[in-house]
Order: C-alpha cells, then sequence, then structure tokens
C-alpha cells in the first residue's frame, strides 16, 4: 500500500514536470463546488497591429458636379441632336435642339411689351410737353403712366420664363424669328453615358433627361456600418483588387437607415483613388494607436456572469475585458491588459465550468 501511495505522488509529479511552466493552474475547486478546470496554455496580449475592428461595403461617390442632365426647362419638342453615345464634351457644349412654344410666347410677349412701352413713353413726353403750356389735363399724364406700368409688368414676366430657360432680351428677336428654337448644352464636361433623342419626339421637363453627361472629379467613399465607429478610430478604403488609401472622416448620419439598419459615415481619401465613380470596395477600422486596446486569442475570452473575462496569468484571476471586434482567429478587447501581459489561450478550459470558482 505504502509503495503504492509513493509510485503514485512521483507520477503526478511528473506529469507536472512535463506540463511546462506554460500552462495555466488548475483552480483549485472546493468541496461541493464545480468540477475543475482543464489545463491551457498562456499567451501574451499584443498591439493590434495590422487587425481591423470592423468592415463596412463601401462606394466611391463622385462629386455634385461631376454628373449632369439636359433636361428641357418647358415643354419641348426635338429637332436636332449633335452629340453620339459615348462623346467626350466640353461644359457649354450644344447637345440638342428643341423648340418650346412657351418660351416663343414669352419672346414674343416681351417684344410686344416694349413695343408698348416705347409707344407710350413717347405719348408720356407729350403730354408733360403740353401741360406745360396748359393744353394737357394730369388725369390723361396719369392714365398714360398706368399703360405703362401694366406694360412693363408684362414684360417682367415675360423676362422670367426666358431667364428660366437661361436666356435673356438679347435672345428674344431670335427666338421670335425661330419660333421658340433653343439649343440645350451640356452643364458639365465629360462623357456623354445616356442618350435618349428622337428627332421630333416631345419631352416633358418632368420626363427623362435628353442626355446624361458623367465627368470626372475627386471621389469621396460612402460606407455603411452595422454600428459606429469608435472615437480615435483610423479608416482606409481597400478597392477591389486590394489596394488601400487613408481616409479622413468627414461625418457620420445622425441617424440609422429604416431600411438596413446600418450607419453610413463619408470620408476623404488622403490622396486621389484612381478608380472609377460607383467602384465598390471596403472601409477597414482599425483602433487608435494610441488606445487601450490589445490582440489575444478569441478563445481567450469567456463570459462569467454576463461579462466578458479573461483569466490573467499576473492575478490567477478573471479580468473584465470590453470586446471592441472579433474576426477568425484573434480578438481586439480592451481592459487593465498591456502587450506582453498573459492570459489563458482558452479561458472555456482554464476557468471552472458554471458553479466553479477561481481562487
Amino acid at each position: 500500500m505504502k509503495a503504492r501511495g509513493i509510485g503514485g505522488i512521483v507520477a503526478a509529479l511528473f506529469v507536472t514536470a512535463c506540463a511546462g511552466p506554460e500552462a495555466a493552474p488548475e483552480p483549485a475547486a472546493e468541496m461541493g463546488v464545480g468540477p475543475k478546470s482543464a489545463e491551457t496554455p498562456w499567451v501574451a496580449a499584443r498591439a493590434p497591429g495590422g487587425l481591423s475592428l470592423l468592415e463596412a461595403p463601401a462606394e466611391l461617390v463622385p462629386p455634385a458636379g461631376a454628373k449632369g442632365a439636359v433636361v428641357p426647362p418647358f415643354a419641348a419638342r426635338i429637332t436636332k441632336v449633335h452629340v453620339e453615345h459615348g462623346e467626350r464634351v466640353d461644359e457649354g457644349a450644344p447637345i440638342a435642339d428643341v423648340v418650346m412654344p412657351e418660351v416663343a410666347r414669352a419672346a414674343g410677349a416681351f417684344a410686344a411689351a416694349g413695343t408698348r412701352i416705347g409707344a407710350h413713353g413717347k405719348r408720356k413726353a407729350q403730354l408733360e410737353a403740353l401741360r406745360k403750356d396748359g393744353l394737357a389735363k394730369l388725369v390723361d399724364i396719369a392714365e398714360v403712366e398706368g399703360t405703362l406700368a401694366d406694360a412693363s409688368a408684362a414684360q417682367q414676366m415675360a423676362l422670367a420664363t426666358l431667364k428660366i430657360a437661361g436666356l435673356g432680351p438679347k435672345d428674344v428677336a431670335a427666338l421670335v424669328r425661330s419660333g421658340g428654337l433653343v439649343t440645350l448644352k451640356s452643364p458639365v464636361a465629360g462623357v456623354v453615358t445616356e442618350l435618349d433623342a428622337a428627332i421630333g419626339a416631345s419631352r416633358e421637363p418632368t420626363g427623362a433627361p435628353i442626355a446624361r453627361i458623367e465627368g470626372g472629379g475627386a471621389a469621396r467613399v460612402e460606407a455603411r456600418f452595422a454600428q459606429r465607429p469608435p472615437p480615435g478610430a483610423r479608416f482606409v478604403f481597400v478597392g477591389p483588387l486590394g489596394p488601400s488609401t487613408a481616409l479622413t472622416l468627414l461625418s457620420e448620419a445622425p441617424s440609422t437607415s429604416g431600411r438596413d439598419g446600418t450607419v453610413a459615415a463619408w470620408f476623404k481619401p488622403a490622396e486621389r483613388i484612381s478608380l472609377p465613380h460607383g467602384t465598390l470596395g471596403k472601409v477597414r477600422v482599425s483602433p487608435d494607436p494610441g488606445g487601450m486596446a490589445v490582440a489575444i486569442p478569441a478563445a481567450a475570452v469567456t463570459l462569467k456572469d454576463g461579462v466578458a473575462v479573461v483569466l490573467s496569468r499576473k492575478t490567477g484571476a478573471p479580468l473584465p475585458v470590453k470586446v471592441l471586434s472579433s474576426s477568425g482567429a484573434d480578438a481586439l478587447v480592451e481592459g487593465d491588459l498591456r502587450p506582453g501581459d498573459e492570459v489563458a489561450a482558452d479561458a472555456s478550459r482554464a476557468l471552472p465550468t458554471p458553479g466553479g470558482d477561481v481562487d
């Protein structure tokens, strides 16, 4: 009996020696408490390095002035098209000729009002001269002034219509002669990407554009996050072929999308991204390098009483942490941990099963 007892102690010491100093201790379970935990190696927490907190789908969005649509401001009939699909045009280049009857009427009204203003202006001057000699009454002059005011008002209303069409008094004569022929021009420099202009077709201002033009310009990045990025985080745009560009956060949407619950955010690239507008990629979020985040194996984190914890080698006790992200085999956490501090590689094995306790 005594020999067997000594042999058992030696065997236990041998097993303990073979386990090596890198194995986490088995927390002692008190009488009547849950079963003991299993052994697991220790691992050192490390700086986050290239690990990311979040990734979000993203798109390169063009600047506001990079796209243009050619639409008649009033009902129009297309008489001529000056461009083809894929043609590169300058800002102000002719796109299509249209006839707009409402513009023709406005030009005619402007010209007619101008004629009345001229005639009544002469009549007023004559009456004022006659009144000096006592040959005209004040009421006659007042009547002419009222007529002049009406003509001037009609002219201003006609001019407002012309201005809506991008025209002015200098265009009136040509509009009257042509019956309202107007050349619609490109609002931006770029390439004609859409063209819907059949000769003789009618087009309403609320209808589809006659043409669309897309230009260049520095793109911004729009991303949609499942949760708001943490303060101080760093951002990079990763294109479809892998190249990345540093980003500066411009703003975040104040509310989440009712469609999918995501939060939109917009970024300015540190340098121009040489990819077409509309290119899809992703925004990768990294923790603040000056922050308290460390990287540990994802298995080193477990729940204890509803709180995320790791088993610290320094204290031999569970240490609460905040999980920032978990991707693959690694997790980013914040807590009373620094790079180099050791934790159990598999907390669920190192800590006792429910009902147990760690001394």
